[in-house]
């Protein structure tokens, strides 16, 4: 099954109160593990995350050819950025292409229960196998994406997201959480002085991104948004609570 709304929260439990563990995005697939009321217990199998989705937020689509590479776009009506949009995807939402023209590109989607036809500027989507040269540039096109805990849509984000959506720019479907993320096997930094562009490294709980040897870009609660500032800032603000779990090189 595949996700046919612009996001769909997934829950610990079958309950609107259940807190937010993460989010699927539109035309992400979903494998169904068992049911209750108007919930499914299922699999995301981007990142094999489980838990509680509605059942209204699913469908069937054909495979998804692209995806989106902007922080959002939208899915309009017509070939006319003036005419009416049908829905608004984030980054990493997938798509059924079926032509390109120009700058205009035809998807298929499941909306307002039935099949229809829409349009989305071409400069918003790549070819689902798409490998971005730079995917540290994709984090900082997201600064100041207000922090969402769960959150994986880009209209709210939290740092483990930020690191899994922009680095699946790169090429690589990894984990959703950072007790995962810490575990990849990729190159460690033994030495702070060694920390560059494509670092990410990892404290109490929580993961940023190098963007140079001294800032560090990171979806936070303190800024209530994704920031950019200087590693030492970020110590110094912490204090004797600050604890480096591990740096890794993700380049």
């Amino acid at each position: 099954m595949n996700i046919i709304h612009s996001s769909v929260s997934m829950k610990s439990e079958p309950s609107e109160t259940s807190p937010l563990e993460t989010e699927c995005l539109f035309g992400e697939t979903v494998e169904i593990l068992d049911e209750c009321m108007d919930w499914v217990y299922c699999k995301l199998n981007t990142d094999s995350y489980h838990g509680w989705v509605k059942k209204e937020g699913l469908g069937k689509t054909k495979t998804s050819t692209h995806r989106v590479i902007a922080n959002r776009s939208f899915v309009y009506a017509d070939k006319n950025p003036k005419s009416n949009y049908l829905l608004y995807l984030p980054l990493g939402a997938q798509l059924v292409i079926n032509n390109i023209q120009s700058e205009w590109a035809e998807t298929s989607l499941y909306y307002n229960n039935k099949s229809q036809i829409g349009y989305i500027p071409s400069k918003h989507i790549v070819s689902i196998d798409h490998v971005v040269k730079d995917w540290v540039e994709v984090a900082q096109l997201l600064e100041g994406t207000p922090y969402k805990w769960g959150g994986r849509d880009t209209i709210g984000l939290d740092c483990s997201a930020l690191l899994q959506l922009s680095y699946q720019t790169y090429g690589e479907n990894i984990p959703r959480n950072t007790s995962q993320q810490i575990q990849l096997k990729k190159k460690n930094i033994k030495d702070i002085k060694d920390l560059k562009r494509g670092c990410v490294i990892f404290w109490k709980g929580h993961v940023g991104i190098m963007i140079d040897s001294l800032n560090c870009i990171h979806a936070n609660a303190f800024h209530m948004q994704t920031k950019t500032e200087p590693l030492n800032q970020i110590i110094n603000r912490i204090g004797k609570d600050f604890d480096i779990s591990k740096m890794i090189d993700f380049n």
